[in-house]
């Protein structure tokens, strides 16, 4: 199932509200958060995020993505 918040472990990635190109992390359940993903054109706005495994997905308005580095990096789905 996609949402907008995740869990990879203890680490919650989510889509930042008020960009939502960029994506942040916590490391203490929300008291905190760092950008982790500063927003490209090439995956464009984030609509949703998913895992398996240690595996991320998203769903966004250029296509589908997945991030094997906890969503630092993603790359397109073909």
């Amino acid at each position: 199932s996609m949402s907008q918040v995740i869990y990879i472990g203890l680490k919650l990635i989510k889509i930042l509200a008020e960009n939502r190109f960029q994506l942040i992390s916590s490391d203490n359940a929300g008291i905190s958060w760092q950008i982790i993903f500063e927003g490209s054109n090439e995956t464009g706005e984030f609509f949703e995020l998913g895992t398996k495994g240690k595996i991320v997905f998203a769903k966004t308005s250029n296509g589908k993505f997945r991030s094997v580095t906890e969503g630092r990096t993603w790359t397109k789905i073909r």
